[in-house]
């Protein structure tokens, strides 16, 4: 009788091991899976912070043209109360030109030789625009399909929002002070999009939508930087408001950085 219990026992223990070992087997697999595609995703995000870069500087040729000061009225005419917040006066930013001909607010990006359908690492942080005394920043930017655009008013007036967008549904949303945070989120690739406040004539600002991470905006001293660039040969656009957009071909290594040169002329009137 004990020899039968001992079998038994020793049965019993064989079985649960093998439970055993079927059981973990399903773990490992879902913790393959799921390491495979946690270390797919770091490699993506790599691949558009590494790899070359495309630098440059982005000119004025011309003498330094002088800015517009600004009427601060309402329509109607009336004056409006922004120009509590600007008691110097405010002048226009739809050119701002440095001493040695330096351009800011162009948009730069790569327009051709991108693989098609390729997938890139989500924007990690919302584009925001902010209302600031009396006027929109950052003038221009750029925001990814699918990425929050978050509009914010910091000014103790009130302030609206209305999009000129064509092939992104257009919007035009009040914003009071002290109001909340307003959000929109962008479908499809769509260039140069005028927003304006209808309150202010002279708020305008301007946001590409786009489909890849290879864009910068030129700072004060004109220069940009677009870094993570694979290795191959682009069309590389510059994108001015009052100036309109031209383009270049590049051929960019695997490493490194190319240097890259724009200049705008003043258009024939």
């Amino acid at each position: 009788m004990r020899r039968c219990q001992i079998q038994q026992s020793t049965t019993t223990l064989r079985i649960r091991r093998r439970m055993g070992r079927r059981a973990v087997l399903p773990v490992v697999a879902s913790f393959v899976v799921l390491f495979g595609s946690t270390m797919a995703a770091e490699r993506r995000a790599i691949g558009a912070e590494t790899g070359a870069s495309v630098e440059g500087v982005v000119k004025f040729d011309g003498s330094q043209p002088k800015r517009r000061s600004i009427q601060m009225k309402e329509k109607g005419g009336k004056l409006s109360d922004c120009h509590k917040l600007h008691k110097a006066g405010l002048l226009d930013e739809n050119l701002l030109v440095g001493d040695k001909g330096e351009l800011a607010n162009v948009f730069v990006y790569v327009r051709k030789g991108l693989e098609k359908g390729k997938e890139y690492p989500a924007a990690k942080k919302p584009a925001v625009l902010n209302q600031k005394n009396c006027m929109f920043y950052p003038r221009v930017q750029g925001v990814r399909v699918g990425q929050d655009f978050v509009m914010k008013n910091g000014d103790p007036v009130l302030h609206n929002v209305r999009s000129f967008s064509f092939r992104n549904r257009a919007f035009n949303v009040a914003q009071p002070p002290k109001s909340e945070d307003r959000k929109k989120v962008f479908k499809y690739r769509e260039k140069a999009v005028m927003i304006q406040c209808d309150l202010h004539s002279w708020m305008k600002a301007y946001f590409f939508v786009m489909d890849h991470p290879y864009f910068a905006v030129t700072d004060a001293k004109g220069r940009f930087k677009i870094k993570g660039l694979p290795a191959g040969e682009y069309t590389l656009s510059a994108w001015h408001e009052e100036f309109g957009e031209q383009e270049t071909k590049i051929t960019v290594g695997t490493t490194g950085s190319t240097e890259v040169g724009f200049s705008f002329k003043e258009k024939a009137k």
